[in-house]
């Protein structure tokens, strides 16, 4: 399966480049990038009884005020086909997130990040729209293993559309020049999984 042949590629990348030792580690974690990328979402459907594999897009910008803040803001629109029993119906949900980053540099290969934020999330499901405006945070490390590979793990928070998700995640930087990232990442909580692939560009 196409799916879990990409999967175990991007797991391959991920063990070699975090093999590499931290003491040639000479970039410091990126915080001024706008960011485009593929993503596709896996329900559980034991937990949720729905079958669906929704995908779509989403981009990211993150600028860096001084040594202690930057602001970050991101779009997401993912949709497909959600199947309950005999079911079906389409569903498409957008997600607007724009907050203040707060880091902490432990060391000089290694920051400790704090993100609130605000959630503006809109969905549609066959026809019937929904819209509500939350909050969210988002918590974690992003630490430098060497001048091409960049690790960032977190937890997330998000409360919007009368729901209360907990979720936790990674995500890869390959710095395949100093200006142009591939990123890889992947979030779970009960119910999804979500995977993305993309570019970044650092400005």
């Amino acid at each position: 399966m196409k799916k879990i042949t990409a999967k175990l590629a991007t797991l391959s990348l991920v063990v070699g480049s975090v093999s590499a030792p931290v003491a040639l580690a000479s970039e410091s974690p990126v915080y001024d990038y706008f960011s485009a990328y593929y993503q596709l979402v896996e329900v559980d459907e034991n937990e949720t009884g729905i079958d669906a594999e929704p995908d779509g897009f989403g981009i990211e910008f993150s600028k860096q005020f001084n040594d202690f803040m930057y602001v970050i803001a991101s779009y997401d629109d993912v949709g497909g086909d959600y199947q309950v029993g005999t079911f079906n119906y389409d569903v498409d949900t957008q997600l607007l997130m724009a907050g203040v980053g707060f880091k902490y540099s432990a060391s000089r290969y290694t920051d400790l990040f704090f993100e609130p934020s605000v959630v503006y999330a809109e969905t549609d499901v066959a026809g019937f729209d929904d819209d509500d405006t939350g909050f969210g945070a988002k918590a974690g490390f992003t630490h430098a293993f060497n001048p091409a590979f960049h690790l960032k793990g977190y937890l997330r928070h998000v409360n919007v559309l009368d729901d209360d998700t907990n979720s936790y995640g990674a995500e890869a930087r390959i710095l395949f020049s100093d200006s142009v990232h591939g990123i890889l990442a992947a979030e779970a909580n009960s119910d999804e999984k979500l995977y993305r692939a993309g570019v970044s560009f650092r400005f």
